[in-house]
């Protein structure tokens, strides 16, 4: 069983009996010391020339505090040639926010545009077509918003906040993410089904490795056989490679292969890998929408998938935390998360709000001066 470690946090074993109102206190005085912590790693990073600086951890903090999504903001105006050509979009900026919520100054930090699905995103290209319009357009929407005024605790870090505009035209995103999108042709199609009917996992194996080049969704295939077929090394490469290349864009195949080798990598203690694909897939979405993939494999994957995140060389408490309570969550709503699962989920729920807390205290308690 993994928990948390006791070298992320300065730690206590135990806390001390506390009512209600000493647990929302000290959980926010907690939340508020690791945002601090986290915003004044990334803007260094941000300010350095090192590579890629994660914001996962600051974004997780802000939402834990109520403080991330804005108040007040408007609808970008599509723009027309890709509206009349049928392009959706997803443009990310990140935004410098004023102490009294206003924008500051924002940067485009990238687009994607294509047809079809927003969430999956299938086919779509980094910087494509019409992004410099959907960009300019996010860019004078963002100008615009308003967010809530941070409470005087968390002034002097500078506030930063990464979000996203959705450019998508009715019809183009199917209310029925459940329905299988493939870019095969219908004669590769058939030939899977024939394969696929007849248990002959040898041939659907060489047929999907010989087409690895033509479409993501073969390499899917190709762990599938392998694994139908006992040779797991083989299967778990493949499935690994689908989910790092973008194979949640196939949903069912994505979430499945996600499940699959987040397990594998959870039980050899590849932490490292287990957040990888984690941070790949799409199950936290499939948690709630999905249907083909049960959501026992789902939510065990979950929970395994948190748990990793807080063992890492960089760990990701917020993030940690969200998935957890969002299994949670999802029980409280549909249920169909199994009783073992639960167990987990609950305890690493407590073991993380018990050391937050412990933190939130330590930060009250300590001596003015330092």
């Amino acid at each position: 069983m993994k928990f948390l470690p006791r070298t992320v946090f300065i730690l206590v074993l135990f806390l001390p009996n506390a009512d209600a109102s000493d647990y929302d206190f000290f959980m926010r005085k907690g939340l508020e010391t690791l945002y601090l912590q986290e915003a004044e790693r990334y803007v260094a990073c941000r300010q350095s020339t090192r590579g890629e600086c994660s914001f996962s951890e600051v974004e997780g903090f802000l939402r834990l505090l109520a403080l991330y999504s804005p108040d007040e903001r408007i609808a970008p105006i599509y723009p027309k040639q890709a509206q009349q050509s049928g392009y959706n979009a997803v443009v990310v900026a990140e935004l410098t926010v004023n102490d009294d919520g206003t924008v500051q100054d924002l940067e485009t930090l990238s687009c994607e545009s294509g047809l079809g699905d927003h969430h999956l995103k299938l086919n779509w290209r980094l910087n494509g077509k019409y992004c410099g319009r959907f960009s300019l357009a996010a860019e004078r929407a963002f100008q615009q918003y308003k967010f809530r005024e941070f409470p005087p605790e968390l002034l002097g870090v500078p506030r930063r906040i990464q979000w996203r505009a959705m450019f998508t035209l009715t019809g183009q995103t199917s209310d029925d993410i459940n329905k299988q999108v493939t870019d095969l042709k219908s004669s590769q199609v058939r030939k899977i089904q024939e394969f696929s009917k007849a248990n002959d996992w040898t041939a659907l194996e060489a047929y999907a490795l010989n087409h690895l080049d033509e479409q993501k969704v073969f390499r899917y295939f190709a762990a599938d056989s392998a694994w139908r077929l006992g040779k797991k090394t083989e299967a778990i490469d493949h499935f690994t490679h689908f989910v790092k290349d973008g194979g949640s864009s196939y949903w069912h195949f994505g979430a499945k292969a996600a499940a699959v080798t987040i397990s594998h990598y959870y039980e050899v203690e590849n932490d490292q890998e287990v957040a990888n694909v984690g941070r790949a897939s799409m199950l936290e979405a499939y948690l709630d929408r999905g249907n083909v993939v049960t959501k026992a494999a789902i939510s065990d994957a979950l929970w395994r998938y948190a748990s990793s995140l807080t063992l890492i060389e960089q760990p990701e408490i917020a993030k940690a935390f969200i998935i957890l309570t969002g299994i949670k969550r999802h029980e409280l709503q549909h249920g169909g998360i199994p009783k073992n699962v639960m167990e987990m989920v609950n305890q690493q729920i407590s073991n993380i709000e018990s050391q937050i807390i412990v933190i939130g205290r330590s930060k009250v308690e300590q001596p003015k001066n330092t």
